[in-house]
């Protein structure tokens, strides 16, 4: 549980995180648009639902890449920012995924999983 609050934290921090630091316009599209998608799927996460954390780990994707796209970013401090913070959601929802996965096994081999999740 506390991995799907992590990722929505920083799925806020995404997006209060262009007036805060001050960035060009291309980069506050891209983490509002970024910061949009994690906190939907932060929101979602649920045991019943595993489309969450590849989407949020995909997001992480993307906001690293975009951290080498000269006409995304402008300033060191935002670089630095979005890099360590695409790191973190990338951990965090690639764990949260492990974790789900983990859990979904040890039901199914103690046979107390719920029919529609098999």
């Amino acid at each position: 549980m506390w991995k799907s609050a992590i990722i929505g934290l920083l799925a806020v921090w995404l997006l209060v995180a262009p007036f805060v630091l001050g960035s060009s316009t291309s980069n506050l599209y891209n983490d509002w648009l970024i910061g949009a998608i994690v906190t939907i799927a932060a929101i979602c996460m649920s045991d019943r639902r595993l489309w969450e954390r590849p989407i949020a780990a995909a997001a992480g994707i993307w906001l690293f890449i975009s951290g080498f796209v000269p006409s995304v970013l402008r300033g060191r401090g935002v670089i630095e920012t979005d890099l360590a913070v695409a790191l973190v959601l990338i951990v965090a929802a690639i764990s949260a995924g492990i974790h789900l996965r983990e859990e979904v096994r040890e039901l199914d081999r103690l046979g107390v999983l719920p029919e529609d999740r098999v």
